[in-house]
C-alpha cells in the first residue's frame, strides 16, 4: 500500500500511445538474441532444444 506525503505527484508517461500496438515480431527481435545469449551463456542448449521441440510438437497438434 502507498502512502501520499503530500508531495507532488509524478506519473510516468506511457511509452505506447492508447490506440497503437507494439509489432510482435519487434519483441521477438529483442527476445531471441537475449535468449540465445543465456541459453549459451549457462550451457541450456539442450534444453532449448527439449522445449523447442515440444513447442513445435504441440503446435503441429
Amino acid at each position: 500500500m502507498s502512502v501520499y506525503t503530500g508531495g507532488p505527484v509524478r506519473r510516468r508517461r506511457p511509452s505506447v500511445r492508447s490506440g497503437e500496438t507494439r509489432n510482435p515480431l519487434v519483441a521477438l527481435a529483442i527476445a531471441l538474441p537475449v535468449a540465445a545469449l543465456l541459453a549459451f551463456a549457462f550451457g541450456g542448449w539442450s534444453q532449448f532444444a527439449v522445449q523447442a521441440s515440444s513447442v513445435v510438437h504441440l503446435m503441429g497438434r
